[in-house]
């Protein structure tokens, strides 16, 4: 579906170029711009355009040499490059379509054709990272998913604070969570948030964000950091959107979270009390009392302390 969208919007964009009728003001009138003469550049690049609607890459691509290598130095230049890219995409050859639309971006940055190559490299990253290879050898084998990541980080770069921007921003996000790199996901997401707080995909990127940081939970023996950071996440969501915390669960699910994170301090501290490092134990079986007292791992702390004759809220010094 994403190729079939890519070639529609190369080949209808050169369709309605070459048939929209073009005029200009002379003498405070507005009046029908003559065709240009087939035999001159302008006419040439109609010629290619015309190529692409009508599905002839080939030759589009051919044209479109042979037009840069007769006129190096012709002000249309940049939009002999982006023609012969939309010539390559039309041909399906999409990383032979990315050298033309690099050299729209990197020489022509001011022009208003560097927009329309920035959409066209956006929309060949979501081919790649949603699993269209790459050509070899006449095959389609190559993956090609770490190309389309680079192309959507530059698509950022490129237009910060920009509509193709955030659209790459997500693209990308949900790209490393549907693969399986949560802690990618979750950089990627709260990055989202923070260049697009105005977003009218945040609510997205901060459920996202808050099931990224659970996933990347191992168990009570690893690093609680993402446990601790989706517990403050869920707690942002539910304040900005308290309808659709209240559908999720969140409170049921800061309960998980809690009991997560006492028995993460639990397992600890018994780690301590069995190589008998009992100042230490005694102190983290208090805090799990003290900082998740309605847990069972809260429950466990207090019979542990009791087993260990300690009393469990510490004593105040006479």
């Amino acid at each position: 579906m994403a190729v079939f969208t890519i070639l529609v919007l190369v080949c209808t964009l050169a369709s309605a170029a070459r048939g929209q009728q073009r005029y200009e003001l002379n003498d405070g009138q507005w009046v029908a711009r003559t065709p240009p003469d087939p035999a001159s550049p302008e006419g040439k690049l109609e010629t290619i355009r015309k190529s692409i609607a009508e599905g002839d890459g080939k030759t589009a691509v051919t044209l479109a040499d042979d037009w840069i290598a007769a006129y190096p130095n012709h002000n249309m230049l940049v939009e002999a490059y982006l023609l012969r890219g939309d010539a390559k995409v039309a041909q399906q050859r999409y990383w032979k379509a990315l050298y033309d639309y690099e050299a729209v971006i990197r020489l022509y940055a001011g022009s208003e054709q560097y927009a329309v190559a920035l959409e066209r490299e956006y929309e060949i990253a979501r081919l790649y990272v949603n699993g269209l290879k790459r050509h070899f050898m006449g095959m389609r084998i190559l993956d090609a998913s770490g190309d389309g990541e680079e192309l959507l980080i530059r698509c950022q770069e490129r237009a910060p604070g920009s509509e193709i921007g955030q659209r790459a921003s997500m693209t990308l996000s949900d790209y490393y969570f549907d693969k399986g790199d949560m802690s990618q996901a979750a950089e990627a997401y709260d990055l989202f948030l923070q260049n697009y707080p105005d977003s009218r995909q945040r609510e997205w990127a901060m459920l996202r964000l808050i099931q990224a940081n659970l996933a990347r939970f191992k168990g009570p023996q690893f690093d609680p950091t993402g446990l601790l950071e989706a517990r403050q996440r869920l707690a942002d969501y539910s304040e900005n959107f308290p309808a659709a915390a209240e559908r999720l669960g969140s409170d049921a699910l800061t309960v998980r979270i809690d009991e997560s994170l006492a028995l993460e301090d639990y397992v600890i501290a018994r780690w301590y009390e069995k190589r008998q490092l009992h100042v230490s134990a005694v102190y983290l079986y208090r805090r799990v009392i003290e900082k998740y007292p309605q847990t069972g791992a809260a429950q466990q702390a207090q019979d542990r302390l009791k087993a260990m004759h300690e009393p469990i809220v510490e004593e105040a010094a006479s």
